[in-house]
Formats: C-alpha cells, structure tokens, sequence
C-alpha cells in the first residue's frame, strides 16, 4: 500500500500500459477481419520469422486485434464496429468488409496519427486519432474468449484478460 492508503500499481500494469503508448504518433495503415475478430494495424511496415523453418511475415510494426465488442467512431457516429461481423446470408461478404474497404481509402489518404491510448482496470482501451477517430475496444463478458491484443510484431504483447 502507498501512504495514502491506495494500493500500490502492478509494475506489470505499468509496463503495458507503456508498451501501449508506443502506439503514439504511428499513422493508422489498416483494417481488416480475420474470422471473427477486427484487426486494426499501425506503424510502418516489418518483417519477422514465423518459426524455425525460415519462413518470414511482413505487416505494420504494431496490431490490435479485438475478440470482445468494438466500434470505430468518427465525429460521434459508430462507423464500423463489432456486430457487422455477423454474416447477414448474402454470401461471404459481411457490412464489415465494405466498411473496411471505404475505411481503408480513407486511412491512405489522410494517414491519421494515434493522438492517445487509455485503458480502463475493466479491459476497456480506448484509441484517439486526428480526424476525429476513435476507437474503443470493449470486453463486455467474464468469458476468457473474450479479449483483446496489442501485437509489437516480433516482440511483446498485451493480452486482456492477462493470462496467467
């Protein structure tokens, strides 16, 4: 306990949450899903091994992938988010790829910048850019299949919930 009477931060607390502010004045350069999770990328482009057997992956420095609720917000208004990751029975195509194609125009022409990262004790993270885009990650659920990632490519992570 500090003096005060609150407790003490974990110093892992700590060291994620400045893992997290590298995210800090990288442009946003993606959007996409993989199954059932949103996948946002930022940064400049890297490579790293995938295993022992040579083979080498290529993407952006840095990667959030979301397996709770989400949204991406702009000027006050969801853009896109979670739910239009359900299949609608129109085939393959979900509303969630059109919104990341236009999305996708839109971060290579205006190249927005991460203006803050916050995390709430809960799981809640929240990212701010210019352009007034936000986006919120939001594990509604006690289920462990219910997370959240921030990927450094080829090096640490953030995992919510924390795995033990």
């Amino acid at each position: 306990m500090l003096n005060n009477g609150e407790p003490e931060p974990d110093a892992t607390d700590e060291d994620e949450d400045e893992l997290l502010q590298r995210l800090v004045g990288e442009v946003w350069v993606n959007v996409y899903r993989f199954g059932g999770m949103g996948v946002v990328d930022f940064g400049g482009t890297v490579s790293w091994p995938l295993g022992d057997g040579g083979e080498v992956s290529t993407g952006s420095r840095y990667a959030v992938h979301a397996q709770c609720p989400f949204r991406i917000v702009q000027c006050g208004e969801v853009y896109l988010g979670s739910d239009d990751l359900v299949p609608g029975g129109g085939g393959d195509r979900l509303a969630y790829d059109d919104g990341a194609d236009a999305l996708r125009e839109f971060l290579a022409r205006r190249s927005p910048r991460v203006l803050s990262v916050e995390r709430a004790p809960e799981g809640d993270l929240r990212i701010t850019l210019e352009h007034e885009l936000r986006i919120d990650v939001l594990p509604t659920s006690s289920k462990v299949e219910e997370c959240w990632r921030f990927v450094v490519r080829g090096g640490e992570h953030v995992v919510f919930p924390p795995v033990d």
